[in-house]
């Protein structure tokens, strides 16, 4: 199944935020596969043919008042992240004895046949698999016929597909599963104590370890506020701003590259576009085009305000700041062997993500860092 983040996804952008989605193109350019938006084979610069002043007007992007967000930790807040952790560093063990009732996490072992016949997708497999009995998800009567075993116990299972299951070749057949119960499923919560801080962090006491949970959930904080300020303020700089029109090249281009990714999308799933498209976001052809159509406007848009702005304070990234911020943003993915990724993509991860991208990505950064700091920033305790 398709992940659900593509339809809300599709749908936010449909919704046209196009203040509110920060730099719609130029920050998830590099989040939707690093092409969404186009990568070139060689660098030029945006939009260097035209005289912006043309296309779009610029409104007020600096001593726009923004309201800082005041951020602090509560002592709850740090119990309930430490009790998070706790509970991520459980483990579950399978458990040898018992009997299974509804609600436990049990692993099995069944094998499926219809007609005395086994089944494709009727069977674990030798491994088994673990299900949760009253919500796993299997035909009816399945979690009811394993409530109640013994470990080590088998039983078979005659049960019947219902006729609306989605296959033809099961729908209303009579099916009978051989059933091993080998083991209950149970969670083993670490204690809360020096040891489980010492083997999770490098403090030595539950003093020094709070002191440093404390401290990351500030830093957190403090950084989704930075976030939110930018945020607002592209908000407003966008709102100020007048689109004149908009230049048809650049336009067709982002839609043909838009359009592209969402092809290659349909295709993974054995799908033709207006199929996928339908089925997975409920829009039509037409509401299709229009999405197509509000989605370039915003991220042209964007673009042209950003190159006005960085043209007039004359901001630029020098090549020392952008192998620099090459490097910074491929250590934050994880990607830390070169030669492995261009093993894997076919090309190296520059060429990947396409240099264009990347400037727009690390130009709208910098250009952000003026706007705040050119902000009138207005605590949060002296709003009205």
């Amino acid at each position: 199944m398709v992940n659900n983040d593509f339809k809300k996804g599709m749908d936010k952008m449909v919704k046209g935020n196009k203040g509110k989605i920060v730099a719609l193109l130029l920050v998830s350019c590099l989040a939707l596969s690093l092409g969404a938006c186009g990568a070139k084979d060689s660098y030029v610069e945006p939009y260097s043919d035209y005289d912006l002043s043309e296309y779009v007007k610029l409104g007020d992007y600096k001593g726009i008042e923004v309201t800082e967000t005041k951020v602090s930790v509560t002592d709850e807040e740090v119990q309930s992240e430490i009790q998070n952790r706790i509970e991520a560093a459980s483990t579950q063990v399978e458990k040898k004895k018992g009997t299974a009732a509804t609600g436990d996490s049990v692993k099995i072992v069944f094998n499926g046949k219809m007609n005395g016949k086994e089944f494709q997708g009727g069977s674990s497999g030798e491994e088994g698999t673990v299900i949760t009995l009253g919500s796993s998800g299997y035909i009816p009567g399945f979690d009811d016929g394993v409530i109640g075993m013994k470990v080590g116990e088998m039983k078979t299972l005659n049960l019947k597909f219902p006729e609306d299951y989605g296959k033809d070749e099961l729908n209303g057949k009579d099916v009978a599963f051989d059933v091993t119960l080998s083991g209950i499923m149970v969670t083993e919560t670490p204690k809360y104590d020096v040891e489980f801080v010492k083997s999770h962090s490098k403090e030595k006491t539950l003093e020094g370890y709070e002191k440093s949970v404390k401290k990351e959930l500030y830093t957190q904080k403090k950084e989704t506020a930075e976030e939110e300020m930018r945020n607002q303020l592209w908000a407003t700089i966008m709102d100020n701003s007048k689109v004149l029109k908009y230049p048809e090249k650049e336009l067709q281009e982002c839609k043909d590259t838009n359009q592209e990714y969402y092809e290659t999308y349909a295709k993974q799933y054995g799908m033709e576009l207006k199929e996928f498209i339908k089925q997975y976001t409920g829009m039509d052809e037409k509401a299709y085009d229009d999405y197509l159509k509000q989605y370039a406007e915003a991220i042209v848009s964007q673009e042209m305000v950003m190159y006005s702005i960085a043209k007039a304070e004359n901001i630029t990234i020098s090549d020392k700041e952008y192998k620099e911020k090459v490097e910074e943003f491929k250590k934050e993915q994880g990607i830390t062997d070169e030669a492995a990724f261009k093993q894997q993509y076919g090309k190296s991860f520059e060429e990947y993500a396409g240099k264009d991208n990347l400037m727009k990505s690390f130009l709208l950064e910098k250009i952000l860092e003026f706007a705040v700091d050119n902000a009138k920033v207005v605590p949060a305790s002296e709003k009205a």
